[in-house]
């Protein structure tokens, strides 16, 4: 059995997969035990992207095809925010010690506000 006891947490659409995002995943990964990567529904990232080019399916197909990355929550975020996601995170994982990761600035955000979650910047 795979610990959970150190759970990363990342978000994205993911929707052309490239090698930055293989590495900040890899990266992300390498902060705890498990990975959850929060993927965006394909409503969602036609929305703020305005082009869909795989997808949901095809999406958490190529993620789940990489070494790091443990587990793939479909989320939407129509409130421009990953806070639906943490909260089923925290929901599933109740005794986790869950750390969010992201390539922006988190401070002041709505997602800081939710209670159990570390937020941590990487590049």
């Amino acid at each position: 059995m795979t610990p959970r006891d150190k759970i990363i947490v990342t978000s994205g659409n993911y929707d052309i997969l490239n090698i930055d995002d293989l590495r900040f995943l890899q990266k992300c990964r390498s902060k705890g035990d498990w990975l959850i990567v929060g993927l965006n529904s394909d409503i969602m990232v036609h929305m703020t992207t305005n082009a869909l080019h795989n997808t949901y399916d095809n999406r958490q197909e190529l993620l789940y095809g990489l070494k790091c990355v443990d587990e793939v929550m479909r989320f939407n975020d129509s409130d421009g925010t990953s806070c639906q996601l943490l909260k089923a995170v925290k929901l599933f994982y109740p005794q986790a010690d869950i750390t969010f990761i992201s390539k922006h600035d988190m401070h002041n955000t709505p997602e800081t506000k939710i209670r159990g979650i570390t937020f941590e910047i990487i590049s």
